[in-house]
């Protein structure tokens, strides 16, 4: 007699990471319409609401109205962004409220989630805490990289990339919800929360916006052609430093002009711009 085997049936669910909702206050989109504006074309979204903008009775609300929106169609998974000594911890999956400015209190009291160091370029992360945590932020379409990933950056986090971490990529939403955005492309038995966690964790998934594709051992591509090759990498990567630094020194050139029409404290602001968008 053949034992019967059972079978697990995988595909792809397409979702987006880092997200945030009317709960941490600077998100301008109540849960119930951001359902609405996700559904027709996601899977899931991971949400990480800022600790230090909730407390834990909005936050216990927050992940109640996640699983009451949450069905086999499409799945919101309730998380945190927690601001930390080592820069701002993502806890997806996260079900308890936690604030605290101490990385490794954030560890001891979220086992169980897929935790990921965000906002790498603050340069702020604790090796030993990295080494811990399940993976990076590498790509921020908000903060850098709107239309690619920022290779710059990318060519000197790979060589401080500990064995066995995932890189992802995340669009940081607040208060306005893009159309171009960065998806995560999850290959998972199932769109539960616990399913699509645990292929995260395992490294089942890529990033991509269409164009560029990000896997989570660093490897970036572009529409199918790699971009691994060293030469291509550290071509691109010194073009961006270029980019980068002449958009700098024209916006120190014009600050006369800033002053004038009243927009120097707004400099910083349209540096952040300039870098979101390279």
């Amino acid at each position: 007699m053949i034992d019967a085997l059972e079978v697990t049936s995988i595909r792809s669910y397409r979702g987006i990471l880092h997200n945030h909702s009317s709960y941490s206050r600077e998100g301008c989109y109540p849960l119930s319409i951001l359902r609405k504006r996700w559904a027709g074309h996601l899977d899931f979204a991971a949400m990480t609401e800022h600790a230090e903008r909730t407390n834990p009775e909005a936050f216990a609300e927050h992940v109640q109205e996640c699983d009451a929106l949450s069905d086999e169609h499409f799945r919101f998974i309730p998380g945190l962004e927690v601001a930390t000594e080592s820069g701002d911890m993502l806890l997806l999956g996260c079900r308890k409220y936690i604030r605290t400015s101490d990385p490794f209190e954030v560890l001891q009291e979220a086992p169980d989630c897929l935790i990921l160091l965000a906002h790498p370029e603050e340069e702020r992360i604790i090796r030993v805490v990295f080494e811990r945590v399940h993976g990076i932020e590498w790509w921020n379409t908000r903060r850098m990289g709107a239309l690619m990933p920022p290779l710059d950056w990318m060519t000197q986090w790979e060589q401080e990339l500990p064995t066995g971490k995932i890189v992802t990529g995340g669009n940081d939403i607040h208060t306005s919800d893009p159309k171009r955005k960065v998806f995560t492309l999850v290959q998972s038995s199932s769109n539960s929360e616990t399913a699509l966690l645990a292929a995260i964790k395992q490294g089942q998934f890529v990033t991509s916006n269409g164009l560029f594709t990000l896997t989570p051992d660093g490897n970036c591509s572009c529409i199918g052609h790699d971009m691994t090759s060293p030469f291509i990498r550290n071509s691109l990567a010194a073009s961006h430093r270029l980019l980068w630094r002449l958009s700098q020194r024209s916006l120190r050139r014009s600050g006369k002009l800033l002053r004038r029409v009243g927009l120097e404290k707004q400099r910083a602001s349209l540096s952040r711009l300039v870098r979101q968008h390279m």
